[in-house]
């Protein structure tokens, strides 16, 4: 039987662990590089691990589409809230500390 890479990062987000790291470095490279993109890739397959786009997209309040659209870079770099509202509605914070 074979893994393929989505399925098995999917399992692997299963462990709060691994997923707050992995968040956490998408956030450090898409401060690097700008590529939210990438970010918002990463951000989907944690709601992918978690549930579905459509159930979370209710859950935060968004349209599915309009999520969707995000997620997947169709829309124009989103705004703060926009981030905050996703990063909230999967139980985490933006923090700001001394470098």
């Amino acid at each position: 039987m074979t893994i393929n890479f989505e399925d098995d990062l999917i399992q692997q987000l299963q462990n709060p662990e691994f997923q707050q790291e992995w968040l956490r470095q998408a956030i450090l490279l898409y401060i690097e590089d700008g590529d939210y993109i990438e970010f918002f890739r990463c951000l989907e397959q944690v709601i992918k691990a978690r549930t579905t786009v459509s159930e979370f997209a209710g859950k935060i309040g968004m349209n599915r589409v309009q999520l969707v659209d995000i997620l997947h870079g169709r829309t124009k770099t989103p705004s703060m809230l926009t981030i905050g509202r996703i990063l909230s509605g999967l139980g985490y914070q933006l923090d700001v500390k001394s470098a």
